[in-house]
C-alpha cells in the first residue's frame, strides 16, 4: 500500500512540473498595430497597440525607424507581462514592416 501512494505523489510530481507559464514559450505570434512613442516615460515609452486590443512593450531599437501613429505588421513572441505597465505585454519582434 505505502508503494502505491509513494508511485502516485511520484506521478503527481511529475505531472505537476510540466505545467506552462502564462506565456506560450516559443510561440510566434502576428498581428497589425499602430505605433506609439511617448519621448517621455522610462518604462512603457515605446508600445505596438495592436488592432485586437493588445499593446506590446518593445524596445526602441526595435522600431527606431517609425514614427508614432505608423501602421504596421508585427511578428513576436511574448515574453510575459510587464511589471511596471501591466496589463501590457513584453515582448521580443521577430519582423516588423510598415503597412499603408
Amino acid at each position: 500500500m505505502k508503494k502505491i501512494v509513494l508511485l502516485g505523489f511520484t506521478l503527481m510530481f511529475l505531472f505537476s512540473c510540466n505545467k506552462k507559464d502564462d506565456v506560450d514559450d516559443g510561440i510566434i505570434k502576428q498581428g497589425n498595430g499602430k505605433v506609439w512613442l511617448s519621448g517621455g516615460l522610462w518604462y512603457c515609452a515605446e508600445q505596438i497597440h495592436l488592432d485586437n486590443g493588445d499593446t506590446l512593450i518593445v524596445s526602441i531599437e526595435e522600431i527606431i525607424s517609425f514614427k508614432t501613429d505608423d501602421r504596421v505588421n508585427v511578428k513576436y513572441k511574448e515574453l510575459g507581462i510587464n511589471e511596471f505597465c501591466s496589463p501590457f505585454i513584453d515582448c521580443e519582434i521577430i519582423e516588423i514592416k510598415k503597412v499603408e
